[in-house]
C-alpha cells in the first residue's frame, strides 16, 4: 500500500497525507513543485515556437503531451516528509490564524 498521487500532491504540513501501512503524517514540499511547472511551462512554450514555426499543431500538441507526463512523473518521484502529530496541529492552527486574519481582512475593506 501506498500513497496516491492525487493525495500527495495535494499534501501540506496543515492536511498532510496519512500512510495507510504505518499511519504516519507526511506532506511534499511545494518547492519541489514549483520545479516542474516552470519545466512544464518552458517545454510548452519551446513547442509553441515550435508550432509556429512550421506551420503546423502536432509539434504543439506533443509539448502539451510532454509537459504534462513530466510534471505528473516529477510528482511521482518526489519525497515525502514526514511530520509529528504535534507539528501537525500546529500547522493547521496557523493556517486556521491566516484564514481568520484573511476574512477579516476581507469584511473590514
Amino acid at each position: 500500500m501506498s500513497i496516491s498521487f492525487f493525495r500527495k500532491w495535494l499534501s501540506s504540513p496543515a492536511l498532510p497525507a496519512s500512510c495507510p501501512a504505518c499511519g504516519r503524517y507526511s506532506y511534499a514540499h511545494r518547492s519541489s513543485g514549483g520545479v516542474g511547472v516552470v519545466v512544464a511551462a518552458f517545454g510548452i512554450t519551446a513547442s509553441g515556437f515550435a508550432a509556429s514555426a512550421v506551420q503546423a499543431l502536432w509539434p504543439l500538441l506533443c509539448g502539451i503531451v510532454a509537459a504534462m507526463f513530466f510534471y505528473v512523473w516529477h510528482w511521482h518521484r518526489t519525497r515525502l516528509e514526514t511530520l509529528s502529530p504535534e507539528l501537525v496541529s500546529q500547522a493547521r492552527k496557523t493556517e486556521a490564524m491566516g484564514a481568520f486574519a484573511l476574512l477579516i481582512a476581507f469584511f473590514l475593506n
